[in-house]
């Protein structure tokens, strides 16, 4: 009986002791809990600040923050999203809601200690300067805020080496400041967070004091154009402005093939579509490289977006293309689909997935994902992040596979092409096969011309991301051309498929009403590339039967 209640007792004792261990865990890891739905430059520290028995804080005698909006954090974020450790304590979400400028020290009493992220001691005299900064608000307009008492202040130095930016020295040194904190830098186009800089006292050559942003240094980290185009910043020149010359070529193009009815077969529809996509994505992408307007953090991102889509919708429509041509030599017969039909499923699909992947980039950049998981789009430039892997998993990966895909079918085309030339070589008389040789072999090398244009390009561009896009050396002197190469693609096209004797008669013949110019030149004009598979096999049943 003794033995029984001994038993008893220690079970409960065991039972409440691993209760206790249980509440005690759980208790931990709720401290330990972030903040939801809260970036960490968003916070403000509590560890000093007046708490109330519901578990809210007042802070600075002038914000109730509830217990939802804080949490336990046993780290601090600094430059780039790198995380160090620090000992545990409460942050509250203050900054996403209310004005919040950061700077490096104390305002008037600190300066960085040797480019560390420390502060040194306080001064003996505080510093003084006009406190007065010219900040973009939401709506647009500017207003000049005090730095002191229109924002709540928060301290922190993001990194070592932080350099100021002062345009009272340097002209290239230009910035602006947003009223949610985010900071415009002129020379590379960047918008930076507010975890990323800091506000700090900067003493001029004439002994006046100002206020300037200390950036981070570039850790291999490129503008917004050289991030669009994977290429650095000493090739930026090249390639924006050619993007720019390519765009009214693309259009030329398009409406070249929207003018002539003999063009707006299936083929010339999904290639206007084509180019549509392209025009637009490198319209938006000059605008923002180009440009020297200066973008909120909602039109950056709106364009963002917008270019994403867009260009993502160049790919689906390239993959349509080659999947289109390997369709028409696999099947033959009346068993097929209109074509009026076809271009609807083909639309369908080249609108469709880009949109499905551009709401669901929108959706991970607004997720509690990792940062660097997050696209970046509208975060510290208007496009995908490239100095992480974001960029692979919502762009290049997706791009690479349909480019692989385009590839395989490309071959599998040019195989049959190769398959219909030898039966036609058989089956014709001499002189009958050295004209149709020549045209075949035209249109081969037409077929080839629009595969390297349209895809081996592409890929390159993707292996140049893959292999070290921020590389400076001169290794990938060819990837700086496929990068050329994409700029350009617009003017390729015109020469390739504007610039050509038979599209000149069809204009001539359109705009001069030759009727018979039409008809000849229509009947002719199947040797472009996008239409070469219906030439063949139409010849070869024609020769073969």
């Amino acid at each position: 009986m003794i033995k029984m209640i001994i038993t008893r007792q220690s079970y409960e004792r065991c039972t409440l002791m691993s209760l206790t261990i249980v509440l005690l865990a759980f208790s931990t890891l709720a401290r330990n809990k972030e903040i939801p739905n809260c970036n960490y430059d968003d916070t403000v520290d509590l560890t000093n600040v007046q708490k109330f028995e519901n578990d809210s804080y007042y802070y600075e005698s002038a914000i109730l923050i509830p217990p939802e909006r804080t949490g336990y954090y046993d780290f601090e974020e600094l430059h780039s999203g790198r995380r160090i450790p620090v000992k545990p304590h409460v942050r509250g979400c203050v900054c996403d809601k209310y004005r919040c400028l950061k700077f490096c020290c104390h305002p008037t009493k600190e300066l960085i200690a040797d480019e560390t992220r420390q502060c040194g001691e306080y001064l003996q005299k505080e510093i003084e300067y006009d406190p007065h900064l010219n900040v973009i608000l939401k709506n647009g307009s500017r207003s000049n805020l005090h730095a002191l008492n229109d924002f709540f202040i928060v301290q922190g130095v993001p990194c070592e080496y932080a350099y100021a930016v002062v345009p009272e020295e340097d002209d290239l040194d230009g910035w602006d400041l947003f009223e949610n904190g985010t900071l415009y830098r002129h020379f590379d186009k960047a918008y930076i967070r507010k975890r990323d800089y800091c506000i700090h006292p900067y003493q001029l050559e004439t002994g006046e004091w100002v206020l300037n942003p200390m950036n981070c240094p570039l850790e291999n980290v490129v503008s917004l154009s050289s991030q669009i185009n994977n290429i650095v910043p000493s090739k930026l020149y090249l390639s924006s402005p050619a993007m720019a010359i390519s765009v009214p070529f693309i259009i030329l193009t398009i409406l070249v093939y929207a003018f002539l009815p003999e063009l707006r077969n299936l083929h010339g529809k999904c290639l206007i579509s084509y180019l549509t996509s392209l025009a637009i994505g490198y319209s938006l992408l000059c605008t923002v490289t180009l440009t020297h307007a200066i973008f909120p953090p909602i039109s950056c991102s709106l364009l963002g977006y917008s270019a994403y889509f867009f260009l993502m919708a160049v790919f689906f429509w390239l993959s349509i293309i080659s999947y289109d041509l390997w369709q028409n030599f696999r099947f033959t017969g009346s068993k097929r689909l209109s074509q009026r039909k076809r271009f609807l499923m083909y639309s369908l699909y080249a609108w469709g997935g880009p949109l499905i992947l551009t709401v669901c980039v929108i959706i991970a950049q607004a997720s509690n994902l990792e940062n660097s998981l997050k696209p970046g789009i509208g975060d510290e430039y208007c496009w995908l992040k490239t100095d992480d892997w974001s960029a692979m998993i919502y762009f290049f990966g997706i791009n690479f596979v349909i480019i692989i895909v385009n590839v395989f079918m490309f071959v599998f085309t040019m195989t049959k092409i190769i398959q219909i030339q030898k039966e036609l070589q058989r089956a014709l008389d001499k002189e009958e096969k050295t004209r149709h040789l020549r045209t075949h072999r035209n249109n081969v090398a037409l077929f080839l011309r629009l595969f390297i244009i349209m895809g081996i390009s592409w890929l390159l561009d993707i292996v140049s991301y893959l292999v070290g896009h921020n590389s400076y050396n001169s290794g990938n002197f060819i990837f700086y051309i496929s990068d050329f190469m994409n700029a350009i693609q617009g003017v390729l096209i015109f020469i390739l498929f504007v610039l050509k004797p038979k599209v000149w008669k069809l204009l001539k013949g359109r705009l001069l009403g030759n009727k018979e110019s039409n008809e000849s030149t229509h009947s002719e004009y199947s040797d472009d590339g996008i239409a070469l598979q219906e030439r063949i096999k139409t010849e070869a049943v024609q020769y073969l039967d």
